[in-house]
């Protein structure tokens, strides 16, 4: 990468990253292009530069998000298709709960939706067969990211284990019920099982 390419990376990593320190403590429509480029520390020009609206920041901060959320999860075994994955996925997003929340509420939740999914199937690659890869990567992702929704729009109120927990559960009696192991760390039977178990011992 050459210097010019460099320098621009960066200055689009600065405002992403200025947008999402932003929506921390403002709704995304009071926002101004004054008030990145100055929490940014770039010119006026080198927003316009790089980027066509404040949305369009958006997929950039959301990249960063899940370029965080990758580097997070490589030391799981199975990646999020295990329940430690799922458990971190709930800790991970819980620490941007606030921007992600303003997001939702704005009715941008299907950007980051849509990139959780393409970091989940590069990941599985190779992991599991292409059939369930162009089928029930779609459904776990989507079933993930839309309980992940509802527990941020519900405040966060239960652990991060505990969701995982009951989401686990949840996605093995269905993979169980069409014959199949999706999840990547145990079997089915044992997640079933003992993670069922954690659920109603954490609901004690």
């Amino acid at each position: 990468m050459d210097k010019r390419s460099e320098a621009n990376r960066q200055t689009r990593e600065r405002i992403a990253r200025a947008l999402l320190r932003l929506l921390g403590i403002k709704e995304f429509s009071d926002i101004s292009v004054t008030d990145i480029v100055r929490e940014a520390h770039v010119a006026r020009a080198s927003y316009y530069r790089n980027f066509s609206s404040k949305e369009d920041i958006l997929v950039n901060a959301g990249r960063l998000i899940m370029v965080d959320f990758g580097k997070a999860m490589g030391e799981i075994d199975g990646g999020c298709l295990s329940y430690e994955g799922v458990v971190l996925t709930f800790r991970y997003f819980r620490e941007y709960r606030i921007e992600l929340l303003r997001l939702h509420e704005a009715g941008f939740t299907s950007i980051y939706e849509r990139l959780f999914q393409e970091y989940v199937v590069r990941t599985a690659q190779g992991r599991i067969p292409e059939s369930m890869l162009r089928y029930g990567v779609s459904f776990y992702t989507g079933a993930l990211f839309n309980v992940y929704v509802r527990w941020l729009e519900n405040g966060m109120k239960e652990s991060p284990e505990r969701m995982a927990s009951l989401f686990y559960t949840m996605m093995a009696a269905a993979f169980e019920s069409v014959g199949t192991s999706f999840m990547e760390g145990e079997k089915v039977d044992k997640a079933v099982g003992t993670h069922r178990c954690e659920a109603v011992a954490e609901e004690r």
